[in-house]
């Protein structure tokens, strides 16, 4: 038996040398990254909804994701809240036949699943069913989606729910952080910006969410993506004929209030007995379509991608001032996006930590980078798509993001061939161009008190109350 044990340890000791992991900057990827070659198929329907197709035949299973044009920007001020509200009662609302909580038996009964949610362009429909209770479930979905209840009781449930998620949503450093930076950038009042509060959920009447629903749950501003195990041929007449119910309506018309930088500020949310801090520095971003969109995606993974960004590596590793640090370089396709680095840190550590962030943006846009970076920068962002887009479903969601955007069916693979063609010298020149220095906007989230002693010596200091 003795032996039989100590042959036993040999084996997992010698096992565990042979699969010791690599550090990070050892492991060898495929350079050659594609778009996955999913067959996408198209059609559209008299009442203008737009129909993509993706037969997968892996499992007896159809997912079909509805997309409709039109979400928060598009709401009336001082209704925020108002698609919370259409999405919650949408959901719960149910149909003649099945009436609120009998449509969740319904659909438990068959391992269906039916979510309503709303984003900042679009509402969007998921739906999973059992390829042999497609023609039973998709009926009854579709007739909740095109005839819905919208009765008193659920109305109030659906305020209840916004004013319980409004009563928490200041209870993590971080969401906060993230949040409120954005509305500092771009403004708390502007549509990019605002919230839903007490008083706007108050404001919210049960005709201002039919009102609301008559105005987008139309075929024109619809997309809609199925992925799944069926024949084409098949499941396009039954399409048709259930999403029939929609009238055309009219397409939703986006504007897009232009956006000025706002002033640089330092700012702090108070939040008493707080031992650690929250930090977001950061200005305005840049457009979708910028032709330097893909080296800017290459000097946003020099500067804060995972282990090797050079946030993690001198600011948390290096230098030990965060037990976390991140950076992103937002663009969005019909406004600007926003450029951040965020970190967490131990109270005393909150002015050294801002000091090093502007260090090393100051380093990357007056030094650059080497062509070491810029290359393993790329390599990581090109295998990361694999995990990204490692599915239909997903290829599919992709694909509806473009369409939503109005931006060409192929801007992944143009995207992909884009970074590949990325030189260190791209980086280097938009980095000089893009990170601006001077306009940076700071955000503190901690106790106040222990805070503001050391922080005034950088300047001083606004409070930011929250909504």
């Amino acid at each position: 038996m003795k032996r039989i044990l100590i042959m036993m340890v040999m084996i997992n000791i010698i096992g565990c040398s042979f699969t010791q992991p690599k550090r990070y900057s050892e492991l060898k990827f495929e350079k050659d990254v594609t778009w996955p070659d999913y067959k996408i198929s198209s059609f559209s329907s008299q009442n203008g909804i737009k129909f993509f197709l993706i037969e997968d035949h892996e499992l007896p299973l159809i997912k079909v994701t509805m997309e409709i044009k039109g979400g928060r920007c598009v709401l009336p001020k001082g209704k925020e809240g108002l698609d919370f509200i259409l999405a919650q009662m949408l959901r719960m609302g149910g149909t003649k036949k099945y009436p609120g909580e009998e449509m969740d038996v319904f659909l438990e009964d068959r391992a269906a699943e039916f979510s309503v949610d709303f984003d900042f362009l679009n509402g969007v429909v998921e739906i999973d069913i059992l390829k042999k209770d497609f023609d039973v479930v998709m009926p009854v979905i579709v007739e909740a989606l095109s005839s819905p209840i919208f009765s008193e009781e659920k109305f109030l449930l659906a305020k209840s729910r916004l004013k319980t998620i409004i009563s928490r949503r200041n209870d993590k450093q971080e969401e906060v952080g993230i949040r409120e930076f954005k509305r500092i950038i771009y403004g708390r009042d502007s549509i990019y910006g605002r919230l839903p509060t007490y008083k706007s959920v108050e404001n919210i009447t049960l005709k201002d969410v039919e009102d609301f629903y008559k105005r987008i749950f139309v075929g024109s501003n619809m997309l809609i993506g199925v992925v799944g195990d069926f024949e084409q041929k098949k499941i396009q007449p039954k399409l048709l004929s259930l999403f029939s119910v929609f009238k055309k309506g009219n397409e939703i018309q986006f504007h897009f209030p232009l956006i000025m930088p706002p002033k640089k500020e330092k700012y702090i949310i108070d939040t008493k007995g707080a031992n650690q801090a929250f930090v977001v520095m950061g200005h305005l971003g840049d457009y979708r379509l910028n032709p330097d969109f893909a080296p800017l995606q290459v000097m946003n993974m020099v500067l804060s991608g995972g282990f090797s960004g050079r946030l993690f590596e001198n600011i948390r590793t290096k230098m030990g001032l965060a037990y976390s640090v991140f950076g992103h370089f937002g663009c969005e396709r019909y406004y600007p996006g926003v450029f951040f680095v965020a970190l967490k840190t131990k109270n005393q550590s909150v002015k050294q930590a801002i000091l090093a962030v502007e260090d090393q943006l100051q380093k990357l846009k007056e030094e650059g980078c080497t062509e070491k970076e810029v290359e393993d920068a790329k390599e990581q962002f090109l295998n990361s798509l694999v995990f990204r887009y490692d599915s239909p479903k997903k290829v599919m969601e992709r694909r509806l993001y473009y369409e939503l955007r109005n931006m060409d069916a192929d801007s992944f693979k143009k995207l992909i061939e884009d970074i590949k063609k990325v030189h260190t010298k791209d980086v280097n020149r938009v980095a000089k161009k893009y990170l601006k220095i001077d306009s940076l906007n700071v955000l503190v989230v901690g106790d106040k008190e222990r805070l503001l002693p050391s922080l005034e010596e950088l300047g001083r200091w606004n409070e930011w109350k929250l909504d």
